[in-house]
């Protein structure tokens, strides 16, 4: 994907975003770049092997991320914080589920930990999301 393509994608994300998060502006605004950027490292390091064959990531798989917070309801998401930890758990529940050791699980981790520090601005620690309490959506 180009920088153009990846660009434009980021902002019809981000703009699909903010309509269902208009209260979490700066947030949603950096949905769609930081899930292309999750998923551009992820399918360049998590290569398919005989071993990990399923190891296949897709621009479908953003639109999974996002589709999954826009069919979280408003009242769910309290506050800036909330709306993180959601983004967490939708980019875990598409990506990191298919990661099938603890070395690949601790990397994606990682890059989790990392876009949540410095997209969302977040306090959030590792145990809060991924610790025995981890966060959970459910409808």
């Amino acid at each position: 994907m180009s920088a153009e393509e990846g660009q434009a994608l980021s902002r019809e994300l981000g703009a699909a975003a903010y309509l269902e998060c208009s209260s979490y502006e700066d947030s949603a605004d950096k949905l769609g770049e930081i899930t292309i950027e999750i998923w551009e490292k992820t399918k360049t390091k998590m290569l398919p092997t005989p071993a990990k064959f399923h190891y296949l990531f897709n621009l479908r798989d953003v639109s999974k991320v996002c589709q999954g917070i826009l069919m979280t309801r408003p009242v769910s998401i309290q506050s800036p914080e909330t709306f993180s930890k959601l983004w967490a758990h939708e980019i875990c529940r598409v990506f990191k589920d298919r990661l099938i050791n603890e070395e690949d699980n601790e990397w994606f981790i990682e890059q989790v930990m990392d876009n949540l520090s410095r997209n969302f601005k977040s306090s959030i620690e590792k145990d809060d999301i991924f610790g025995e309490t981890k966060v959970m959506f459910t409808d």
